[in-house]
């Protein structure tokens, strides 16, 4: 994913009732952090105060004094980041930890592409005989970004075929309707045995620029939904997650 860096001051991003995500150093952890949400309180002179969404006994093992942690907010495009110091916490009922003051935070600005998890009604037309395509088939979506998706297929499709797709409803955009090119097909076996295949794919370049643009804001602030729920981002394992989309509709019928 290109990305482009800038350092902007801190009063210049930073202010209270924003969403942060804290990464604290745990070695139980994947990736070697444990992530914490919550909102800044105070953007004082020499700390920064972060009311936390926490459970009581996970702000009981707040860090040692000192401790460095990773911090990011989201922003129109971009995310901003900065490591700052553990100074302490308050004490309870409230949830509240005092972190250094940053000078600067660094601004990634990120163009191509942030890809959301997104299950969605999406009409997909798969190549068929001599240059034509079949009629439309009815499926899921399972993520996009402003620059593709993805989707479970009954059939295998070849690399580099054209296919066309719709998505009736993306929230905050309306209906996507457009061309793309397979650029993966990965056979999976279901738990009975039945083979299907998860279609990634990548929107054709005549594909609108300002419709682009626009798709990516949506999807930005899709993914800012996603955080402000205090959820993760997830690396997705497309072939886990097609085999449990199709587990869940065979156990709805």
């Amino acid at each position: 994913m290109p990305t482009q860096e800038e350092a902007k001051k801190a009063e210049e991003v930073l202010h209270a009732g924003q969403f942060i995500h804290l990464g604290v150093p745990d070695e139980e952890e994947e990736g070697g952090l444990r992530m914490v949400q919550g909102r800044i309180d105070d953007l004082a002179l020499r700390y920064l105060a972060v009311e936390l969404d926490v459970e009581v006994r996970d702000f009981l093992s707040s860090p040692a004094a000192g401790t460095d942690i990773a911090c990011a907010v989201t922003g129109d495009g971009c995310v901003y980041r900065f490591t700052v110091g553990f100074r302490g916490c308050s004490r309870l009922p409230v949830r509240q930890w005092f972190l250094e003051r940053p000078l600067t935070v660094t601004r990634i600005q990120m163009r191509q592409f942030v890809r959301v998890p997104l299950e969605l009604p999406l009409a997909v037309k798969l190549p068929g005989d001599h240059g034509s395509m079949k009629n439309a088939a009815d499926t899921t979506l399972v993520d996009i970004s402003g620059g593709g998706l993805s989707f479970v297929s009954d059939e295998k499709v070849l690399l580099s075929a054209a296919i066309a797709v719709d998505i009736p409803e993306l929230p905050g955009y309306g209906e996507l309707r457009t061309g793309a090119k397979v650029k993966r097909c990965t056979p999976i076996t279901t738990p009975t045995g039945r083979r299907i295949y998860h279609i990634g794919a990548s929107f054709d370049d005549d594909f609108a620029r300002a419709e682009q643009e626009r798709l990516i804001q949506t999807v930005f602030e899709l993914q800012r939904s996603y955080l402000q729920r205090g959820l993760r981002m997830p690396h997705l394992d497309h072939t886990q997650r097609a085999k449990e989309q199709l587990a869940e509709k065979m156990k709805n019928g």
